[in-house]
């Protein structure tokens, strides 16, 4: 029971992972982000529906795609933020990024083997709080050279009146 309990209470603290276009079948909105000189055209992901569904059953995600991922400026964001992979289907290169824009963390994700418990799928952290998540294609990160402390310029004001 206790066990349980603390599965319950993992999966509601879980603030995003892998997503797919909103709950309402349509496309989200996109933004054009620059990342090391390369322009990447990010889905945004401004709802908790949105932030919770990220990049699932995606079998493929574009070279300069992906998903950025915007909290909203209030209590009790920024904080620290968790992903995991639950039903993903490709490798995922998570950066963190704290209010002005500066990588935080960044993770390598390979997508768990089918069937995987929710209880064994590990939970990728910030470990400082944390306003905006990016999801690139696995490999990208490494490609670009990205590192902690690189800033990566948005749209701030604009990103959080925006976000839910």
């Amino acid at each position: 029971m206790v066990g349980l309990i603390l599965l319950l209470v993992l999966i509601l603290m879980l603030t995003g992972g892998c997503s797919r276009a909103g709950d309402s079948g349509g496309q989200l909105q996109t933004e054009s982000v620059q990342i090391k000189g390369t322009t990447f055209d990010l889905e945004l992901a401004l709802t908790p529906a949105e932030r919770a569904e990220g990049l699932m059953g995606r079998k493929e995600i574009a070279v300069n795609g992906g998903m950025l991922f915007v909290f909203p400026d209030r209590p009790p964001y920024p904080r620290e933020l968790g992903f995991w992979m639950k039903n993903c289907l490709v490798p995922i290169d998570l950066l963190f990024l704290d209010p002005n824009g500066k990588i935080i963390a960044i993770h390598e994700m390979d997508p768990p083997s089918p069937g995987t418990p929710d209880h064994e799928l590990p939970v990728y952290r910030s470990s400082i709080p944390a306003q905006y998540a990016i999801e690139l294609r696995g490999g990208r990160a490494a490609e670009l050279g990205l590192t902690i402390g690189d800033v990566i310029e948005l749209r701030f004001e604009e990103l959080l009146k925006m976000a839910k």
